[in-house]
């Protein structure tokens, strides 16, 4: 199992359904001016973050130029165009957005947060951290739980499961109700073989509606390891039944409970 990933972001979309979307909005209703032109270069932005969310990704693009045509230093349009940048794979241009961006405005949590997050989507996971802890250290920012869960993501992603654990039960504390929170988390504990544990936080994913492939496999190898026959043959019949064509269906019919090859 992958640990997270976002929609639009370079792989494949591992646990996206429970993830949702690691990437902040841009905030596009922070105030840049009363002017007319200020005013214009909102609308063009809140049309790029419009396009974005419906995979419109050159058109949002852009509409996200011309806002910063309209308004040079619009640090939330800066943010927009890193993105946007980043799910198309232009690696170069979207650093660029997002270091203009911290340059305009160096404390801002939610471009600390995104830059963060393409710095880990593309293996730069030392930087990544940098900016994670950054944007955590931000007074009043609001998304601590979300730049945990992608922090700690990024920790099992570089193979540091410890770190991994310490900052999941940091989101965990302030979003519990979050499956891909407890997922990962669970994945963390497994890959530091401490099933017991594991198997408090998967069961949270499984025992609910928010329970996929991913999760439901996951839940089997900790269940299997354990000896825990009864939990095994329950998630084992939820997988087959309920994602009969996944990677993760066929392992468990075959038996593969030693292929931690879904795992990575």
């Amino acid at each position: 199992m992958k640990p997270l990933t976002i929609p639009r972001a370079a792989g494949a979309a591992l646990l996206a359904m429970l993830l949702g979307a690691c990437a902040a909005p841009p905030a596009s209703t922070r105030a840049v001016g009363s002017s007319p032109q200020a005013q214009n270069a909102r609308v063009h932005l809140e049309l790029a973050e419009g396009y974005y969310q419906r995979g419109q990704s050159e058109v949002a693009l852009g509409e996200a130029e011309k806002a910063l045509q309209l308004s040079p230093d619009y640090v939330a349009a800066y943010n927009m165009k890193g993105l946007i940048e980043m799910g198309l794979g232009h690696d170069g241009r979207a650093d660029s957005a997002f270091r203009k961006a911290l340059s305009l405005e160096p404390d801002n949590g939610d471009t600390l947060h995104n830059y963060g997050w393409f710095l880990c989507s593309r293996g730069r996971y030392a930087e990544s951290f940098t900016q994670f802890s950054r944007a955590l250290k931000v007074r009043g920012y609001r998304s601590a739980e979300r730049t945990d869960l992608a922090y700690g993501v990024c920790q099992l992603r570089a193979g540091d499961a410890a770190g991994a654990e310490h900052t999941l039960r940091q989101g965990f504390a302030l979003d519990p109700a979050n499956p891909a929170m407890a997922t990962n988390l669970a994945l963390a504990l497994h890959r530091l073989r401490r099933d017991h544990d594991a198997l408090f936080y998967i069961a949270r994913v499984n025992d609910s509606p928010a329970a996929n492939a991913q999760s439901l496999w996951l839940g089997v190898l900790i269940a299997h390891g354990l000896g825990d026959a009864q939990r095994q043959a329950a998630w084992t019949a939820q997988l087959t039944q309920r994602f009969p064509n996944t990677q993760e269906a066929i392992a468990v019919q075959q038996g593969h409970f030693g292929d931690t090859g879904l795992l990575k």
